[in-house]
């Protein structure tokens, strides 16, 4: 049995209760045409909800007349025409009987609506899963296009979800929901979550490549025909998103062989390109003549690169860089080209924003992040993307940077490091930081990220992972730690050798 006020969110557009509690609870439905007088006459007992087809001109003593003999039927809602309204002796006696009234702009649509949701027959699925192939046969090649229609055919928002329930496209979900799609990973069948606002209806969505990723609707109220209805629907709808999501992917691939075979060309060519490479370049966007700054970004873990390609460089434009992007074996090339010289501050603030997009990717994978000098021309875009590849080389063995190396920063570094290998500095070195190794060294860690960053409390934060608040704590219990004051150059200047010298010898 299902209450009346949960079925009424799902009526259509405009249908609300008259008279009587929303907890009243249905079970079957009967649509009548006639005047009250006939439809009086023709009730009988199990008939739960009534729906009067015929529009009522007005509550005079006819439709009084109705309400008693619903009631002596044990009738317990009427579904009456929306320009009915009710007066307050009719109300009165509406709520003495026990009948409740409910106005709809459309008897017709409400009386078939309310026998899908509550009927136990498999019609509503079939129409729906039907109406679903239709959607999907009429709808572009684009995903978009497909989850918008899908949102019309189905009445309620379609969520596009990844395998751990993350939102890709509509609403997120709640925490339990989340658990339990991870739960129920690989499965076939439908899931139906109870979250805290709603009731979550999910179909995995196979692809073939990668794992599985859900369709889903939530639902307000957890009516068993409406979720059937729904489960059905989706069913259809993930094979069309699956067939979708499959070509996308060829073509994503495709598309990521052409870049890399291009690039190698561009490698080979040693800097003169032959035409026929120069035009398809052009025709790819990219810039040879040009300044570039190049970057290589190397994934630390195993992931599917063509599928991230998109998050790099959505983190790479999100800091206002506007890059190309090129699939490797272990990662990505990525250049900036720039009609005219950059200065020397507008190199930096490019590094520093490369910088922060790695960070925005340490929510989805964890790099190695090299960039290569300014170069111009294309002999330096292949320079600056060599440089930007040693220099990714080098950040993996640098977790105080933050797995970040800067070729423009990394003479002073390597000059640093010269400077304090030496017997005599590194055991001072090593006692001037010791009280700093308390902890787990994550003070000490600190300390060097910081002076690496130049004593930028958002920079430090950005390459530790930890908030700007934490930073400055921690800055503040070193000073008092050493008795030093880190506002002082020639103190920094110190404790920056010291730490360099501790990394370099292992500590």
């Amino acid at each position: 049995m299902n209450a009346v006020g949960d079925l009424l969110p799902l009526l259509p557009p405009g249908t609300r209760l008259l008279v009587g509690p929303g907890s009243t609870a249905v079970r079957s439905v009967r649509g009548v045409v006639g005047t009250p007088d006939q439809v009086g006459r023709s009730l009988s007992q199990g008939d739960d909800v009534v729906v009067l087809l015929t529009p009522v001109d007005r509550a005079d003593a006819r439709f009084d007349v109705l309400l008693r003999r619903a009631s002596a039927a044990g009738t317990t809602l009427l579904v009456v025409d929306g320009a009915l309204e009710l007066g307050p002796g009719t109300t009165t006696l509406a709520d003495r009987l026990g009948v409740a009234v409910l106005a709809t702009p459309d008897p017709w649509a409400t009386s078939v609506r309310l026998h899908e949701l509550i009927g136990t027959g498999m019609g509503p699925a079939a129409r729906a899963a039907l109406d679903a192939s239709r959607v999907a046969l009429d709808a572009g090649p684009e995903l978009d296009d497909l989850f918008t229609r899908l949102d019309r055919s189905l009445g309620h928002p379609v969520r596009f979800l990844d395998a751990s329930g993350l939102a890709l496209r509509g609403a997120a979900v709640d925490d339990a929901a989340r658990a339990a799609l991870v739960r129920r990973a690989g499965t076939s069948d439908v899931l139906t979550a109870e979250g805290v606002d709603e009731t979550l209806v999910a179909i995995p969505v196979g692809t073939g490549i990668g794992p599985r990723a859900w369709l889903a609707v939530g639902l307000p109220v957890p009516i068993a025909a409406e979720q059937q209805v729904v489960a059905s629907a989706l069913r259809v709808a993930a094979v069309a998103v699956g067939h979708r999501l499959l070509l996308t992917r060829l073509d994503d691939e495709r598309d990521a062989r052409y870049r890399m075979a291009m690039l190698d060309e561009l490698r080979a060519a040693d800097g003169a390109p032959a035409p026929q490479l120069v035009q398809r370049t052009i025709a790819a966007g990219w810039r040879l003549d040009a300044w570039h700054v190049g970057a290589r970004v190397v994934a630390r873990q195993g992931v599917d690169l063509v599928a991230l390609r998109q998050q790099v460089d959505a983190a790479v434009r999100a800091e206002g860089l506007d890059a190309v992007v090129v699939e490797q074996a272990d990662g990505w090339v990525l250049w900036l080209s720039e009609p005219d010289e950059p200065g020397r501050e507008a190199v930096a603030d490019i590094a520093g924003r490369l910088r922060r997009a790695q960070n925005t990717l340490r929510t989805t994978v964890e790099t190695n992040v090299g960039v290569g000098s300014l170069q111009a021309g294309p002999a330096g875009l292949v320079r600056t993307l060599g440089e930007a590849g040693d220099a990714a080389r080098l950040a993996a063995s640098r977790p105080e940077s933050g797995h970040f190396v800067h070729v423009d920063r990394l003479g002073l570094a390597q000059l640093l490091l010269a400077w304090t290998q030496t017997d005599t500095f590194l055991p001072a070195s090593r006692q001037l930081l010791a009280p700093l190794e308390r902890g787990g060294g994550a003070l000490l860690t600190t300390l060097a990220a910081y002076l690496d960053a130049e004593s930028s409390i958002a920079e430090t934060a950005a390459v530790l992972g930890v908030h700007r608040n934490t930073v400055s704590d921690r800055v503040a219990r070193v000073e008092r730690l050493l008795g030093v004051d880190l506002s002082d150059p020639e103190t920094r200047l110190a404790l920056h050798l010291a730490t360099r010298a501790r990394a370099g010898d292992g500590g």
